[in-house]
């Protein structure tokens, strides 16, 4: 991507929003699921899926690029491909091929393999990526918290044009907006919403990525007007990265949580199984935490999954009697 993008210093750019992005999963999935290398157990594979094993393992692989160095790592990922072509490769296949690519690295003999592949939660250390192209997407949040404080004084709204800004810098611009308001535990005012609404018209975007930034910081000001375009978002495309934590978002709002609900069961047969699955559990967790009971919602979504069971069950004795008149 720096080489698409033509500046080096993308790479950290977009390393920056991936790092954010993994302290956001390590922060909502349970301890075991933030490992590498997590023992699953009897547990669902799908119950562990995240952004985890993407920004941790990217993060795992940079490491070992700064200790080799950017000219010796290309050259290894080339041979490593060429090695595993056509295989199946563990966890333990990459370090042993690894280790002895560059055995003659000491610095590898000392890399803690351990703590990378089989702790939970963040890296031990946190990467020094350089900060030159977010440093006006943080400078921009920051601006628009002083407004929201009152810092700033009234109509005295920041005169950025971002209408040039790539969807990589304004979403820089909302994710650190987002992370300066969890760090605060206070969302915006519905007028800093409103003004926000005004000046860049983001609620009426056409990304995806931007749209649903926007619409976690409007649905966690408790804007009303927002819920209609939250709703027609979530139900329009299926990617689980939006329409989980928008669910989660809508169902902690007093004035979402049952459109969240009701628009689920609407609309649960249109997700891919695995998210329906995802969402009814987001939900049924909230409302354990609400109420101290749940099952409602993993009920309506387990009856088709039952009834395809016990189809397929039947068409396994049918095939198994037929091969056996055969023989």
């Amino acid at each position: 991507m720096t080489r698409v993008h033509g500046d080096e210093n993308f790479f950290d750019f977009d390393a920056i929003g991936g790092w954010e992005d993994l302290k956001e999963s390590v922060g909502l999935m349970p301890e075991e699921y933030t490992k590498l290398i997590p023992n699953l157990g009897d547990d669902d594979p799908d119950d562990a899926f995240s952004s985890i094993p993407y920004e941790k393992g990217f993060n795992l692989l940079y490491s070992l690029e700064r200790i080799v160095g950017a000219d010796k790592f290309a050259p290894f990922m080339k041979a490593y491909f060429n090695h595993f072509k056509f295989s199946t490769v563990t966890s333990q296949g990459f370090v042993d091929f690894f280790e002895s690519y560059f055995k003659d690295i000491p610095a590898i003999k000392e890399f803690d393999w351990d703590t990378w592949l089989h702790k939970p939660g963040m890296p031990v250390e946190t990467p020094s990526f350089d900060r030159t192209l977010s440093a006006e997407c943080q400078g921009l949040a920051d601006a628009w918290i002083s407004v929201d404080d009152g810092e700033t004084g009234k109509g005295m709204l920041p005169k950025h044009d971002i209408s040039n800004w790539s969807t990589q810098r304004k979403t820089c611009f909302l994710d650190s907006l987002l992370g300066t308001c969890t760090e605060r535990k206070q969302p915006l005012a519905l007028s800093t919403v409103a003004s926000m609404k005004d000046k860049y018209q983001m609620h009426t975007s056409k990304n995806s990525e931007v749209l649903f930034r926007f619409c976690m910081i409007a649905v966690e000001a408790g804007d009303a007007s927002i819920v209609p375009v939250v709703v027609r978002f979530i139900t329009s495309q299926g990617r689980m990265k939006f329409v989980r934590p928008l669910y989660r978002a809508l169902f902690h709002s007093e004035m979402g949580r049952d459109i969240a609900v009701s628009t689920f069961l609407e609309n649960k047969d249109f997700y891919h199984p695995i998210a329906a699955k995802m969402v009814a559990s987001d939900l049924e967790e909230k409302k354990k935490e609400r109420s101290g009971c749940g099952g409602l919602l993993m009920s309506h979504l387990q009856k088709p999954l039952v009834l395809g069971g016990i189809l397929a069950l039947s068409v396994a004795v049918g095939i198994t009697l037929l091969r056996g008149k055969r023989h």
